[in-house]
C-alpha cells in the first residue's frame, strides 16, 4: 500500500520517490542509473551505511529500470521540529560526509537540512543521490552557498535575533544574506560570525561586483585544472571553516522556567517524586511497549526511564531549552530517544507544493505507538489552550495504539490554581470523572494510583473498535 504523504518529489532531476508501509521507493532515472550505482557498489557507501551514517539501500536493477528501497524511518522530522543542538548536529554529519567523501574520490553535490532525518538521537542522510564522483583538480564545493543559507544563517539569526529555527518551514531554500544585512544593526553586521556569510556577500551584491548568488562559492575557490593535493586541501579547508562557523553560531541557549522546572518542584516532596517514578517504572516495566511518546517531555527525566527499559522513545516537548536538553542527555547516553520540539496543541502543519511535500505532525504521529504518556499535561492543555475534555482524550485514543498512562492534576493543586486565572465558573469544579467520562468507550482505566499531593495516576488500555471481536 502507497503512503498519501509525502508525494513523489519532483526536486531531483535523478530520481523519485514514493513511501510505502515498509519502505520508501527510489525510482532512478536512466540517465544517472550508472552513477547511482557506481556509489551505492562503493566502500564509502557500504562503511557509512554500516555506520548508520546514511540510509541502507536494497537495489532492484532490472531491464523496466533502477529502484532502490529504503527502510522506513518510524517518524520522520524536519528542521523546524529540530532543536538547535540537533541542527549542529546534521550540519556536522553533512560536512563530515562531504569530507570523508573527498578523500576516496567523491563529493556531496547537495548541502541541506533536509536531507537528514534523525533516527532516535542519530542524525541520518536519507539522499543517497546527493553524492558525486569528484574532479580530483577542482577545489569549488558548489553546495557551499546552500549549505551557508539553509544551515548557517538559521542557526546565526536565532543567536542574533533569537528568530526561531522554526522559520525553516516558511524558507525551504534558506535565507539570503542580503535580506538578513537589513535587519541587522552595525555592530551585528561587523561582528566576527555575522561579517563572512552576510555582510560581505550583501556588499558584493549591492555593488555589482558579484554576478553569482551572494556566498555561491568560498571566497579561497580555484578555478578547474589546478593542482590535486593543493585542490583537496582547499575543500578540506573550507569544510573546517565551516564547521567552524557553524558552532560559533549556535545560540547560547538561556535557562527557561520549564528547563529548570524539575530542579523547582515545590508541589512535590522528594518521598511523592519517588513514588511517582517508582510507579510509572513498574507500569513501564509490565507493559514492555515498543515505542513510547512522551507528551510534554519537559527535560526528559520519565524519556530517559523509558529508553533505559528498551523502548524507543519520541519526547515531544515545546520549551526549545527543555527539548534541547533532551537531546543532548540522550545523545551523551546514546538513548534511543527522538526529540520533537513542538506543541501539541499547536501541531505542524503539512508544507509545501499541495501541502503534499512535508506532512503534517500528526500525521506522522497517529497509530505509532504502544504507549503514551501525559504525565501532568491535560490541565496545560485544557486552562492555557482551552482543549475540551473530549478532545483531548479523542487525540490520544488516535495516537496510541494500546495504552495510555496519565497523571491527573486536581483543582485543589497550586499549579492548577496557578494556572486558572480567576476562571474558577469555568474549571473550578473539574474532577478526575470528568476525564473518565471523556474517555468513554475510547479507554478503560486499569489501574489507578492517588499520590500524596493528591495528583492521580491513570494507566488506561485503548477500547477495541465497536463490533470488533477478540
Amino acid at each position: 500500500m502507497t503512503s498519501s504523504y509525502p508525494a513523489p518529489t519532483f526536486r531531483d532531476p535523478d530520481g523519485s520517490l514514493v513511501l510505502e508501509d515498509e519502505h520508501a521507493v527510489r525510482t532512478i532515472r536512466d540517465s544517472a542509473r550508472l552513477a547511482v550505482l557506481r556509489f551505492i557498489e562503493s566502500p564509502l557507501y557500504q562503511r557509512l551505511q554500516q555506520r548508520g551514517d546514511i540510509v541502507a539501500t536494497t537495489i532492484d536493477d532490472s531491464p523496466a529500470g533502477l529502484v532502490l528501497f529504503h527502510p522506513r524511518i518510524p517518524v520522520p522530522t524536519y528542521p523546524w521540529e529540530w532543536t538547535p543542538s540537533q541542527w549542529i548536529a546534521a550540519a556536522d554529519l553533512t560536512l563530515n560526509l562531504c569530507q570523508e567523501a573527498l578523500r576516496e574520490g567523491w563529493i556531496l553535490k547537495d548541502a541541506t537540512p533536509l536531507n537528514i532525518l534523525f533516527m532516535g538521537q542519530r542524525p541520518v542522510l536519507v539522499d543517497v543521490l546527493s553524492f558525486d564522483e569528484h574532479d580530483p583538480a577542482t577545489s569549488i564545493w558548489l553546495p557551499y552557498g546552500q549549505y551557508i543559507r539553509t544551515f548557517l544563517l538559521p542557526l546565526l539569526m536565532n543567536r542574533l535575533l533569537h528568530w526561531p529555527l522554526a522559520l525553516s518551514l516558511f524558507r525551504r531554500d534558506g535565507y539570503e544574506p542580503a535580506e538578513l544585512f537589513a535587519v541587522l544593526d552595525w555592530r551585528q553586521r561587523f561582528s566576527r560570525n555575522a561579517f563572512w556569510p552576510i555582510t560581505l556577500p550583501a556588499w558584493l551584491e549591492r555593488s555589482g561586483s558579484s554576478k553569482s548568488k551572494p556566498a555561491a562559492r568560498p571566497p579561497e575557490a580555484l578555478q578547474r585544472g589546478g593542482d590535486p593535493d593543493l585542490a583537496l586541501h582547499i575543500l578540506e579547508s573550507t569544510l573546517n571553516k565551516l564547521r567552524r562557523q557553524t558552532h560559533r553560531a549556535a545560540p547560547d541557549l538561556k535557562r527557561s522556567d520549564w528547563s529548570e522546572y524539575p530542579a523547582q518542584l515545590s508541589h512535590y516532596t522528594a518521598e511523592q517524586s519517588g513514588n511517582k517514578r517508582a510507579w510509572v517504572r513498574e507500569a513501564i516495566e509490565n507493559l514492555c511497549p515498543a515505542r513510547t511518546l512522551d507528551i510534554g517531555a519537559n527535560t526528559g527525566e520519565y524519556s530517559v526511564l523509558v529508553a533505559e527499559t528498551g523502548a524507543e522513545v519520541i519526547a515531544l516537548e515545546r520549551d526549545v531549552a527543555s527539548a534541547d536538553k533532551i537531546f543532548r542527555i540522550s545523545q551523551s547516553r546514546k538513548l534511543p530517544i527522538q526529540t520533537i520540539h513542538a506543541d501539541l496543541a499547536r501541531p505542524t502543519p503539512a508544507v509545501g507544493w499541495d501541502n503534499n511535500e512535508s506532512s503534517a505532525l500528526l500525521t506522522r504521529l497517529e497509530g505509532q505507538f504502544d504507549l503514551v504518556l501525559m504525565l501532568a499535561v491535560v490541565h496545560h492543555l485544557l486552562l492555557l489552550e482551552q482543549i475540551p475534555l473530549t478532545a483531548i482524550a479523542a487525540l490520544c485514543h488516535r495516537l496510541t495504539r494500546r495504552y495510555l498512562l496519565l497523571e491527573w492534576v486536581p483543582v485543589s493543586d497550586p499549579m492548577f490554581q496557578e494556572l486558572m486565572r480567576g476562571r474558577e465558573a469555568l474549571y473550578g469544579s473539574l474532577h478526575e470523572d470528568d476525564f473518565l467520562a471523556a474517555c468513554n468507550g475510547l479507554f478503560t482505566v486499569l489501574r489507578r494510583h492517588t499520590l500524596g499531593n493528591g495528583r492521580l495516576l491513570l494507566l488506561l488500555e485503548k477500547d477495541p473498535p465497536a463490533g470488533a471481536s477478540c
